[in-house]
């Protein structure tokens, strides 16, 4: 699996944070130092920190279609749920979650 490139263009603020960390997340383990021990903070790997934010930045967003939040929500559950799991795994979710944030609308709050 490669490492997640592009420009993305969004107004909203919090889905474009989770577009840049879940490309971030969707590093190859162990490469850029993404899952070295400490690397965002004591006891915190880089790849936890874009979970943490990814997570995070989702549940901020409140003017979603519909539509848009149903993906928002399958995308959350899917971060959950591979947040503790191991890194091929973790990178891997990054970067369906980035995939599937490239389809998502939501205005600008």
């Amino acid at each position: 699996m490669d490492y997640v490139n592009g420009e993305d263009v969004t107004d909203n603020k919090h889905l474009a944070e989770v577009i840049d960390v879940t490309r971030e997340g969707s590093a190859q383990p162990g490469s850029a130092g993404y899952d070295e021990p400490g690397s965002a903070g004591p006891g915190m790997t880089l790849r936890d920190s874009c979970f943490h934010v990814a997570i995070e930045e989702l549940q901020k967003i409140q003017s979603a279609p519909q539509e848009s939040q149903k993906e928002i929500d399958r995308v959350l559950r899917m971060l959950r749920e591979a947040q503790n799991a191991n890194n091929e795994r973790r990178a891997h979710v990054m970067a369906k979650a980035h995939e599937a944030l490239q389809g998502v609308w939501v205005p600008s709050e």
